[in-house]
């Protein structure tokens, strides 16, 4: 009987084989971490954008697909807006004695917001004198080449919440939920309510010299922020919902007012009821499977 030869290329073969094992157990294990810290990272990067986007979002500007299309008076405004709640603030300014009582800022300065938020696109040192503020109670002195800022405060009408951070090639497009000015809702027993967005925006933020400014802002629907917020926040809790067919309904996202203890709609400050987007799966595939089953069970029968 002949001896079976023995391979010398099994031993060296098997430790190349446990050596890659190891280096993709290491690759995994990396990927995993970078995915933990990429997740624990992201409420960090929501709330810088939501920083930057503050001065912006807090006065509503008109919709834009383009910088080109933008109300240039609109974005100034949210640029003056954006140096005074900066670290800097409105203190280093000198008040003005003329006609219009305000604090003097040089242009420059503006000027230097205006791009932080909304990059060069826009010529803006050429359009000062051009721009009409004065829906803002704002003027421009040509003589001074500065802005006349008003020295009364302004109550906001929004601010962001950022939903959703989506990459496209170097862009990235922020789903933000504008949030009104109302008063956090108290629900029961010492507990707050914080108020829903009264809509949605897609934001998007061109990368420049390192940062990011802003080139469009554009309405979005409801469901589509709702549904990626659950895709990406939450995966451990979603249900997966089910492929239209005759046998299926789709699920539907509809406001609810929030009741109080006694079961009483509660009220915001302007005596709106309050509501929260609720998304239901009406329930007849069971019953249609059900239905289906009996009438298998009576044709065996």
């Amino acid at each position: 009987m002949a001896k079976a030869k023995k391979n010398k290329l099994a031993f060296p073969v098997g430790v190349i084989a446990a050596v890659l094992a190891v280096i993709g157990l290491i690759t995994v294990i990396r990927f995993s971490a970078d995915t933990v810290k990429n997740l624990a990272d992201n409420s960090a990067e929501k709330a810088e954008f939501e920083k930057l986007l503050a001065p912006v979002v807090m006065f509503d500007p008109d919709p834009f697909d383009d910088l080109t299309q933008a109300d240039v008076s609109q974005l100034l405004n949210s640029a003056v807006w954006a140096l005074l709640m900066s670290d800097e603030g409105a203190d280093k300014y000198p008040y003005s004695e003329g006609e219009n009582i305000g604090i003097i800022v040089p242009q420059a300065d503006i000027e230097k917001y205006f791009t932080g938020l909304f990059g060069n696109e826009i010529d803006i040192a050429s359009m000062h004198s051009s721009l009409d503020m004065s829906e803002y109670d704002i003027s421009y002195d040509a003589a001074l080449k500065s802005y006349i800022l008003p020295i009364t405060g302004i109550e906001s009408a929004y601010t962001p919440k950022v939903y959703d951070i989506e990459k496209q090639g170097s862009s990235l497009i922020l789903s933000v939920g504008y949030i009104g000015n109302k008063a956090w809702v108290q629900v029961a027993d010492g507990e707050f309510a914080a108020p829903e967005p009264d809509k949605f925006m897609k934001i998007t933020l061109r990368e420049r010299d390192g940062g990011r400014y802003i080139s469009s802002i554009q309405a979005t629907d409801v469901q589509e922020v709702i549904g990626t917020t659950q895709r990406r926040e939450n995966p451990t809790e979603i249900t997966t919902l089910p492929v239209e067919t005759e046998s299926t309904t789709a699920p539907i996202t509809t406001a609810v007012p929030i009741t109080d203890e006694d079961g009483e709609e509660v009220t915001d400050e302007n005596g709106d009821t309050v509501t929260e987007y609720v998304t239901v799966v009406p329930e007849t595939t069971a019953e249609t499977d059900s239905t289906t089953d009996s009438e298998e069970t009576t044709e065996e029968e």
